[in-house]
């Protein structure tokens, strides 16, 4: 794989494991950029996915994919990128560690550490991702935009960013993941929280209730710093030193916005474990998280 200028990547035998919002999108960007994809789905989406053979988007343009009930792990693809939520991983970790892919990515939000990924997985083989984008699946189909503003898929291998940029995901490469990922958790916490709390409502988040998200904001990130960890990206050092008395109407002024009330439509599971995931690595320095909690 090539980074030249002008490059062109061959394209690549790629299966995702997790066929929902963010597994079908990158599955749509990357069959539509010439690789070959196969999915790996279960319940309701591996029968709708059956069914059409293909991504469908909202305006209907389709993605052709090959579509799984489990991973084939005789076949030895390129890239096997798991897209599921973080709790579900560890179930799933015999199959990726026997698989002949050449590459295991991991692309989710997360609070634990990645290392014991990497140990089962092999170093040789392992990378990680954070995805940043906005996906929903509406009736089955996709609706995501991968590229708007602020939205940047971050990877810890440069290589593969190549890939990524080709089917039209903006990158970085960010070498210290475990910084990134639960910086990125206590940032993002709160504003799942909002989301939760105004989706399809018809009030809107009270003074009182920014005035505990900013609070949950502001410890999620000393947690973070009392782990031993670096703040990132750029913004979020400078967001943590902000009073409260200045990060509260921001925080008012953004759960007003249809991007953070869209992250309601996700549901508290991922919020509540990455909320006890923080508790948990921290014992007693979470208490604003808690009560947050949904």
């Amino acid at each position: 794989m090539s980074l030249s200028r002008g490059f062109t990547l061959k394209p690549m035998k790629i299966a995702i494991v997790g066929a929902g919002r963010i597994g079908s999108a990158f599955a749509f960007r990357l069959s539509r950029a010439g690789h070959d994809l196969a999915v790996v789905a279960r319940g309701a989406r591996l029968e709708a996915l059956r069914q059409a053979g293909a991504i469908v988007s909202i305006s209907g343009e389709q993605a052709p994919v090959q579509v799984l009930a489990a991973l084939d792990v005789s076949t030895p693809y390129d890239l096997v990128l798991v897209t599921v939520l973080s709790h579900q991983v560890d179930s799933l970790m015999p199959v990726l560690r026997g698989s002949a892919g050449k590459t295991v990515m991991f692309m989710f939000n997360t609070f634990e550490t990645i290392d014991h990924w990497r140990e089962v997985i092999g170093a040789e083989r392992f990378a990680f991702g954070f995805p940043n984008m906005v996906s929903f699946l509406v009736d089955g189909k996709l609706r995501s935009v991968v590229d708007g503003p602020g939205m940047v898929t971050t990877l810890t291998s440069a290589s593969w960013a190549a890939l990524f940029k080709q089917a039209g995901f903006p990158t970085e490469v960010e070498l210290d993941m475990n910084s990134f990922l639960r910086s990125h958790v206590a940032f993002a916490v709160p504003a799942m929280v909002a989301g939760i709390l105004t989706w399809q409502s018809d009030t809107e988040l009270t003074w009182a209730e920014a005035s505990r998200l900013t609070g949950a904001l502001k410890e999620g990130l000393s947690l973070v710093q009392g782990l031993g960890h670096t703040l990132k990206p750029s913004f979020v050092p400078w967001l943590a030193r902000l009073p409260s008395f200045v990060i509260t109407p921001l925080v008012w002024a953004a759960a007003r916005s249809r991007a953070i009330k869209d992250l309601g439509e996700c549901g508290p599971n991922e919020a509540r474990a990455l909320i006890d995931a923080m508790a948990e690595a921290a014992p007693g320095k979470a208490s604003k998280l808690l009560a947050i909690r949904p």
